[in-house]
């Protein structure tokens, strides 16, 4: 009785992995010294679980033939918190185990560019940099191109952000920046270790890491950007000398009262005029 031609054969001789039609790959040749492009030749059934595939190719630049394995690179997923204002996401992220990341840099292996704030370890504790292996929580922000942290001098008040700008933007001291609530002076500028305040001084924002500015220009009439937000210190006795003063008023009227005059019952001899 010939066999029936929808039953699956018994045993199938065809290599699993030739089933899958990879016909060429690229592969590093020892001839070549690199990856070159490789035809498959045979592809050997690979029965465990790390999932390497070994066989015999043919390089197409030398025409050398060598057998090659192909073992994948182990991965470990880890989670990704992304701050968004107020807001936080929280996803996982799969990287090569022995992939380094680092406190500043952009997060591979994201859908959207991403910059990391801050790397905590297994043992929960903070470091700037280590390998996905040993991570086990990852903060980031959205790259929104380069910023710099300004520091605002208003008096006896100091107002911090963070500015963004265009990429290659230069930071000189004497020079005029926008900031978020108005114009100001850059006065200094912290760069490579130090902080410049000469006027002249210039560096490009990849190597500020912060610049101090100051308002030279009063505000409009009816602003109030320059209002202390702080109580000024006061002593009890200038308090009390102005509790009743106004910008309208000489201020509060004391009575004033003529001094007793001391007796004898006092500790004092009382003197009186012989015209008397």
């Amino acid at each position: 009785m010939p066999p029936d031609p929808s039953a699956a054969p018994a045993s199938d001789p065809t290599p699993l992995n030739a089933r899958a039609a990879v016909r060429s790959a690229s592969i590093r040749c020892d001839v070549c010294g690199t990856e070159t492009p490789h035809r498959i030749l045979h592809v050997e059934r690979s029965g465990r679980a790390d999932g390497a595939v070994r066989g015999i190719a043919r390089c197409r630049t030398c025409g050398l033939t060598h057998p090659f394995a192909s073992v994948p690179t182990p991965t470990v997923a880890v989670a990704v918190i992304v701050s968004d204002g107020p807001r936080s996401v929280r996803s996982r992220v799969t990287l090569p185990v022995g992939r380094r990341l680092q406190v500043g840099n952009a997060l591979p292996e994201h859908p959207e560019p991403l910059v990391i704030h801050k790397i905590e370890d297994r043992r929960g504790a903070p470091v700037l940099a280590a390998r996905a292996r040993s991570i086990a929580t990852i903060w980031a922000v959205r790259d929104r191109g380069p910023s710099v942290r300004y520091s605002l001098i208003q008096g006896r008040i100091t107002r911090a952000g963070r500015l963004a700008v265009a990429p290659g933007t230069t930071f000189e001291v004497g020079a005029s920046v926008g900031l978020p609530i108005g114009t100001a002076t850059i006065v200094g500028v912290r760069a490579r270790g130090h902080t410049w305040r000469r006027p002249g001084d210039a560096f490009p924002v990849e190597e500020v890491d912060r610049i101090y500015t100051r308002r030279t220009v009063r505000p409009p009439a009816g602003s109030s950007d320059w209002i202390s937000d702080r109580e000024t210190p006061r002593s009890r006795a200038s308090a009390a000398s102005t509790s009743g003063r106004s910008r309208s008023t000489p201020g509060a009227r004391i009575a004033r009262t003529a001094p007793r005059a001391r007796t004898a019952a006092s500790g004092a001899t009382t003197h009186r005029s012989s015209d008397s």
